[in-house]
């Protein structure tokens, strides 16, 4: 079967990079065109060709700036002549190339140089801001300027990493816990999740691992 998006929430769309949800991409459909939240790794140009083909894409918006969410970043911005949005607090750091937000070696060595092309940030996102309908929300920790997107008219959040869930079946989730050492900062990440398990979201939507929509267990999770 050839790459499709899948609508999980009104206008909110999930397209697979990675086998069982592992990574993904998300669009958004804004009233000015469609956003991509994130363009997983390298070698995604050619799966996110498909599953694009013949939509408007008005910007791409990247929840942090690890290689394995921007490694086809600037192809894509390239390939449809979208605009870039990314946080403040990774915006220099991918221009320039210093990607190196991870605590442990693993993602030092490994993920950080997976982001091998670079551009110019076109916006640069702060708390309050809007994408495509959704309010950003910074929650650093992950990444210096890792960005989730929160939408509380149907209470949807979209967010960059974990907990992962890898059930197929949103309402009983099976957690695959990301290693402390890819934060930069685990306690601030930490954090920030709590935070935004404190919103009780209906539906979390995470660009790994598959939708989530059971706010008590997503919150046990995350240490509530």
């Amino acid at each position: 079967m050839p790459a499709q998006l899948r609508e999980v929430a009104d206008g909110v769309h999930l397209g697979a990079l990675a086998p069982a949800g592992l990574l993904q991409t998300v669009l958004l459909e804004g009233p000015d065109g469609d956003v991509v939240v994130d363009a997983g790794l390298p070698w995604s140009a050619r799966r996110l060709a498909v599953l694009l083909r013949g939509r408007h894409i008005a910007e791409h918006a990247v929840t942090h700036a690890h290689g394995d969410h921007v490694g086809a970043t600037a192809w894509l911005c390239r390939q449809t002549g979208a605009p870039l949005a990314m946080g403040e607090g990774d915006a220099d750091r991918f221009e320039t190339g210093r990607l190196d937000t991870h605590s442990g070696a693993l993602g030092r060595t490994v993920l950080a140089p997976l982001a091998r092309e670079r551009r110019r940030v076109d916006r640069r996102l702060v708390e309050g801001d809007r994408v495509a309908g959704f309010a950003v929300l910074a929650v650093p920790g992950h990444s210096p300027g890792t960005l989730a997107l929160w939408r509380a008219e149907d209470r949807v959040l979209v967010v960059g990493d974990g907990p992962v869930n890898v059930s197929a079946d949103p309402r009983t989730p099976r957690w695959l816990p990301l290693p402390q050492g890819l934060h930069d900062d685990p306690a601030t990440a930490d954090a920030s999740r709590r935070r935004l398990a404190e919103l009780r979201p209906a539906l979390v939507v995470a660009l790994h691992g598959r939708p989530v929509a059971a706010p008590e267990q997503w919150a046990r999770a995350v240490g509530v």
